[in-house]
This record gives C-alpha cells, sequence and structure tokens, in this order.
C-alpha cells in the first residue's frame, strides 16, 4: 500500500463546508502543514473534493525519509533527529513506507509542518503543470524545496 503526501497551499478563508470537512479530516489546519495519507478510494475521493487547495501525490520511501529526519517530532515533542538515530529513522521510514502503519501509530506526531519552498512557486493559482495545487507526478521535487 503506498502513501500520498498532501500539503496545505491555500490559507482557510473561502472554502466550502466539503473542502473544510476533508481538510479536518487530514489534520491539515495550518499552510504549509503536511500529512502522509493511505492511497485508497476514500482518500483519493477527498482529495479530489479539495485539489484546489492542496498539493498531493504518492511519495517514497526516500521522500519519507527526508521528511521524517528534517521535520518529524516524536509525541513528546521532541525532534526526531536529534532523538533517533540515523539508521533508526531510516528503518522506520522503510517500515511507514510498505505498510497501511501511520505515524501516529509509530508514536510521531502526524502532521510535518513545511516552510514554503525556495525558489517560489512559480504561479500561486495555477494546477500542477504551472503550479503547486492538485495532483504532482514530481511531488519529491517540491519536498526537498519545503523541508
Amino acid at each position: 500500500m503506498g502513501k500520498i503526501a498532501v500539503i496545505r497551499m491555500k490559507g482557510k478563508f473561502s472554502l466550502s463546508p466539503k473542502v473544510k470537512k476533508a481538510m479536518e479530516s487530514f489534520r491539515l489546519t495550518r499552510l504549509y502543514s503536511c500529512a502522509l495519507v493511505n492511497d485508497d478510494a476514500s482518500t483519493r475521493g477527498m482529495l479530489q473534493s479539495c485539489k484546489d487547495s492542496v498539493a498531493f501525490g504518492a511519495v517514497g520511501e526516500d521522500d519519507i525519509l527526508l521528511l521524517l529526519s528534517a521535520r518529524g517530532y516524536s509525541s513528546d515533542g521532541k525532534k526526531l533527529s536529534s532523538s533517533k538515530k540515523p539508521e533508526e529513522i531510516k528503518k522506520l521510514a522503510a517500515e511507514l513506507a510498505s505498510s497501511a502503519k501511520t505515524l501516529a501509530d509509530a508514536g510521531l506526531v502526524p502532521l510535518f509542518f513545511l516552510a514554503p519552498p525556495r525558489g517560489g512557486f512559480g504561479s500561486r493559482k495555477e494546477q500542477s503543470p504551472l503550479g503547486p495545487l492538485g495532483k504532482h507526478e514530481k511531488i519529491g521535487e517540491l519536498l526537498p524545496r519545503m523541508a
């Protein structure tokens, strides 16, 4: 089962109730917050409803490792890179990428709080080929610029 990274790209105002409900279910309450979700039919339906407010795409083990080492926190509030060894983080990333296990099951904060991308967005309101919104085939290129 694969994982999808969902990044909130727009603020709280002028969103429909359906989109707000989808954002709440992903726990995306702040701008540039990122969640890792399992790739299934219900998740894809929620992503389709909020595609004009988020960027999303399939991630692999390397992308999960980058997020964990740069922006991951344990549930007690300590930065993951300072509390665990790099080998342990790599093992955890492989485990998360290959199974349906979530970040909360692994004892981690279920969100990553990212920064705006270095180098900018391009056109901020455009869909994926020109801007950051919608489904990204190359989300792996956006994540390192934001981590």
